[in-house]
């Protein structure tokens, strides 16, 4: 079994539900996003775009965040990592990176694994944070 990792600001969740949001290539049908990398869930599992100076970059396995230091104060908000079973996700093609999945239906949370912000999830999932 092949498990993916979805990052909220929400905790305590139970089931995910598929929500509408807008992305780099408009607004997707109503979707559920996750990832192979629990670091890169947690970059995504707060609001961020990149006109706001944020840059996402994978290198290898390796996740690098990367925003404005007057950013750093949105990221140090409770975050959940959960992890859910990869049944019913298919790749995001437009997604450039290759690490997002989507599926429209909602998904059972297998385990819940909470922080204190999302840069702590990010540097204990094995990412990294840098600040400009």
């Amino acid at each position: 079994m092949t498990y993916l990792y979805h990052g909220s600001t929400t905790q305590n969740l139970k089931i995910l539900e598929p929500r509408k949001r807008h992305t780099p290539y408009g607004e997707m049908n109503a979707s559920i996003y996750a990832t192979p990398s629990p670091a890169f869930a947690a970059a995504h599992s707060f609001p961020w775009t990149t006109d706001e100076g944020v840059e996402l970059n994978v290198h290898g396995d390796h996740i690098v965040l990367t925003l404005p230091i007057g950013m750093k104060v949105r990221l140090q908000v409770p975050v959940s990592i959960y992890k859910v079973e990869d049944t019913g996700f298919v790749p995001t093609v437009k997604e450039i990176t290759g690490y997002t999945w989507h599926t429209e239906q909602p998904v059972e949370i297998i385990e819940e694994i909470k922080y204190l912000s999302v840069e702590e999830a990010i540097v204990r999932s094995g990412g990294e944070v840098k600040y400009i």
